[in-house]
């Protein structure tokens, strides 16, 4: 696969993932996701330490879930 053919794929499949997000949640659920991201740039970790940090988010959410506002 050529290189742009590859890179316009990529762009496409996650565009397409990122578009059921904002089409299934009624709230601002994209925007809280960049402002995650922009924090983790902002921290300028690796993509290993940014991973592991959103691991950790995961995990704490899970733990926390009974504090978490319910639908």
């Amino acid at each position: 696969m050529k290189k742009e053919t590859a890179r316009q794929h990529y762009l496409e499949n996650f565009k397409r993932e990122n578009d059921k997000v904002s089409d299934l949640f009624e709230s601002d659920i994209d925007k809280v996701g960049t402002e995650i991201v922009d924090l983790l740039k902002e921290k300028d970790l690796t993509h290993e330490q940014a991973y592991a940090s959103l691991q950790y988010a995961y995990n704490l959410i899970k733990y926390e879930s009974n504090f978490l506002k319910l639908q």
